[in-house]
């Protein structure tokens, strides 16, 4: 198996701008395409939001990073749990995790409790929450810019397996690229 390359956005000190980095995170998943057609479009909007909440606070998105994410969006931003319960309870990201298979889920949310711990504690520092409903507003922003307004630490590294392959991310088939493209 051949290895990824490492990832720019993933660097505490990345000078890459919010939209690059979305840019690479979508390319490194093969979404370089538009395919939004692939997700239901309520969905759309939330989905680019997600990808912008990967790329600042330094998630892959692997099952770990996907799990740090989550973790990043209640704590790390301005949204609110029944912001994310109404994208995880839509039938299309429900019929993912199905497929991820909900016992590989559970293993994996228990091999994270010290990433996921350690999550949460960064989120703490924070100078602010990070209004990720405005995300489009900083796209242009370079994200050592951002992470240093906002106090945001990026975890060091992920699992060993985590640099490698993609977790099906809940809703990355779609693909989306069309917001960093306009």
């Amino acid at each position: 198996m051949a290895k990824r390359r490492q990832l720019r956005y993933l660097d505490q000190h990345s000078s890459m701008t919010l939209r690059e980095g979305i840019i690479e995170l979508r390319e490194a998943e093969g979404a370089d395409g538009d395919a939004v057609e692939n997700v239901a479009p309520e969905l759309v909007p939330d989905l680019h939001m997600h990808d912008a909440i990967h790329v600042l606070f330094g998630c892959p998105t692997n099952l770990s990073g996907e799990i740090s994410a989550h973790l990043w969006t209640l704590f790390g931003t301005t949204l609110r749990l029944r912001d994310m319960h109404r994208v995880n309870m839509h039938r299309d990201h429900r019929q993912v995790l199905a497929r991820i298979g909900y016992v590989k889920l559970i293993r994996m949310w228990f091999k994270n409790i010290p990433t996921m711990i350690a999550t949460i504690l960064r989120s703490f520092r924070m100078s602010q929450k990070w209004p990720a409903a405005s995300y489009d507003e900083y796209l242009d922003v370079p994200l050592i810019e951002l992470r240093q307004q906002f106090n945001i630490r990026c975890p060091k590294r992920f699992h060993k397996t985590d640099s490698e392959g993609s977790a099906g991310a809940a809703l990355r088939h779609a693909r989306a690229s069309r917001i960093v493209t306009q």
